[in-house]
């Protein structure tokens, strides 16, 4: 290698003593973060861990994201979390090279525009359905709303039309394997994970779950099979590989990677849900121009000023404030040689947040993405590069559709001031009362 190379020794290096100030770059407001002081690099080393860099130098971001073959996210994610225990190191996000870009191709077809355009239908039965059991004039946890839409879209846009029976048993083993994840006891396990260097303590309990959700997948997979003219004019993500040129996996394959699209997709929707809702309550002006264009019946203009909401919750409340890739052999990143085995963490909520990239960028203003899709570059919300995530499309279309449906029903009431914090130690960005709102009929 060139002797010009820079090694991460000759770094900035956060001292032991101050890896709590890396809270400071996952919650809003990490322009006021001490650790900008050791500029755009630095490098930490927990003990246990291996050794990271934390990058917003945005050459060391783009290079890093366009590389496909010397850096993994599945290995961050085994090392520092038990995701591989709950998708199963055998489903998208864990492989890696030729075998990520094949099978990638084989489940994008379904998240693609042309695809995407059949849920609406779906997905605005979803809150019409819903709709009515919410209350008026009092408040509501948008948050927990949030997740009864997630699941009611996933699994009609992932299943279809299902028997009434195996739907509702379906519906029952989801519902019990999320409980599960999002229990107590598997938290605890979890919090072991990186202090036991990626290994995760079995939690029987999940396994069961899991097994459920299964076997119920695999039984609706059989039932396919077994009727060539079951999928005749059905648009579900699951009759678009049954019995075509995608269905290269056997069945317990094909429901493992079913089941990591609803696990991917349902906590990811339904925190942004909230949040879009805790936003607009919080914002008169972005909530008057969403009613002027509802009670105008300009679905135009109110797509256009939704996708520039969910554009800009999604720019200031990420669900993760952080991605991060593991080198799989000695490597370079824009002259910094990177050891195989050291992590790269990117903060994406710090490059959100930078005056470089969006003026005034505490504020919230939709108006940023009216004219301008958000640049891949610099609005990282799904990622970038060949593991970007696979249903950002879905994601941005899903929330749009849904919200419009809501507000050609219902007005959110507004009350200005502060929005709701993130929850306290949490990784994650989510709203801590659960996005509590009022909603006021139309």
């Amino acid at each position: 290698m060139s002797d010009t190379l820079v090694s991460l020794r000759q770094l900035p290096r956060l001292r032991t003593r101050h890896l709590g100030r890396i809270g400071g770059l996952l919650r809003p407001g990490t322009h006021r973060s001490p650790l900008l002081e050791l500029g755009k690099r630095f490098v930490i080393s927990p003990p246990g861990f291996p050794i990271m860099l934390v990058t917003h130098d945005m050459d060391d971001v783009r290079e890093l994201f366009a590389n496909h073959d010397d850096f993994s996210i599945g290995q961050v994610l085994s090392r520092l979390s038990s995701h591989d225990m709950m998708f199963g190191k055998q489903t998208l996000i864990f492989l890696d090279g030729d075998e990520h870009r094949r099978e990638r191709r084989l489940f994008s077809p379904p998240f693609q525009n042309k695809a995407l355009r059949s849920y609406e239908d779906l997905m605005v039965e979803v809150v019409q359905r819903e709709l009515p059991t919410w209350p008026v004039g009092e408040p509501i946890e948008f948050l927990k709303v949030g997740y009864d839409l997630a699941i009611g879209v996933l699994l009609g846009v992932v299943f279809g039309d299902v028997a009434p029976a195996r739907r509702d048993r379906l519906k029952q083993a989801v519902s019990e394997w999320f409980g599960e994840i999002e229990s107590r006891g598997f938290l605890a396990v979890t919090l072991l994970t990186p202090l036991f260097g990626g290994y995760t303590p079995p939690y029987p309990p999940l396994g069961r779950r899991q097994a459920d959700v299964d076997t119920v997948i695999i039984e609706e997979i059989t039932a396919r099979r077994s009727d060539p003219g079951y999928a005749d004019d059905r648009k579900d993500v699951l009759s678009r590989y049954v019995g075509t040129e995608l269905d290269q996996h056997d069945d317990a394959a094909l429901a493992r990677n079913l089941r990591g699209i609803l696990l991917g997709a349902y906590e990811t929707t339904a925190i942004t849900l909230g949040w879009i809702a805790a936003m607009l309550a919080g914002h008169p002006e972005a909530m008057a121009e969403l009613d002027a264009a509802a009670d105008s019946g300009d679905q135009a203009r109110l797509d256009a000023y939704l996708d520039a909401v969910v554009a800009e919750t999604m720019r200031l409340r990420p669900v993760s404030p952080f991605t991060g890739r593991r080198a799989l052999r000695d490597t370079v990143i824009n002259g910094v040689h990177i050891p195989k085995g050291a992590i790269v963490i990117v903060p994406i909520l710090l490059i959100h947040e930078s005056e470089q990239h969006y003026p005034d960028p505490m504020v919230f203003r939709p108006e940023r993405f009216l004219d301008e899709r958000p640049n891949g570059h610099t609005w990282l919300t799904f990622g970038a590069g060949p593991h970007r995530c696979l249903g950002a499309q879905f994601a941005l279309a899903e929330a749009r559709i849904l919200f419009r449906t809501v507000l050609e029903h219902r007005r959110i009431d507004t009350v200005p001031g502060p929005v709701e914090p993130p929850r306290r130690y949490h990784t994650g960005l989510s709203p801590a009362h659960n996005a509590r709102i009022t909603l006021l009929p139309r």
